[in-house]
């Protein structure tokens, strides 16, 4: 998982270690992103708030490869859909990020 570098980025040992734990989980292991997704609201709320915190975070980086052209036809659709998704949340200010609303008009 490192064909992505982020200059300046320093990213944990264990975030890295889960985020290549779960891309081993979806290529292969899963049965069905729907199941695992319902499966994963049986955690405890404040773990389930916490998960959905990674979930805008990848998200979010999606969205700036989008808007970066960083995407090809592999993950266009969910890179697309994710930018979509992260105007929207930005527009309405249910998230406030200015580094991502200046990248977008420059």
């Amino acid at each position: 998982m490192d064909y992505q570098e982020f200059p300046g980025e320093v990213i944990s040992e264990q975030d890295k270690a889960f985020a290549q734990e779960f891309a081993n989980f979806v290529n292969g292991r899963m049965c069905s992103a729907d199941k695992t997704g319902k499966e994963l609201t049986r955690a405890h709320r404040y773990l389930q708030q916490q998960m959905f915190r990674v979930f805008i975070g990848f998200m979010r980086q999606l969205a700036f490869n989008y808007q970066k052209g960083s995407y090809d036809q592999r993950n266009e659709w969910a890179s697309r859909l994710a930018a979509t998704a992260y105007d929207r949340l930005t527009e309405e200010n249910l998230i406030y990020d200015p580094e991502y609303i200046n990248m977008k008009t420059q």
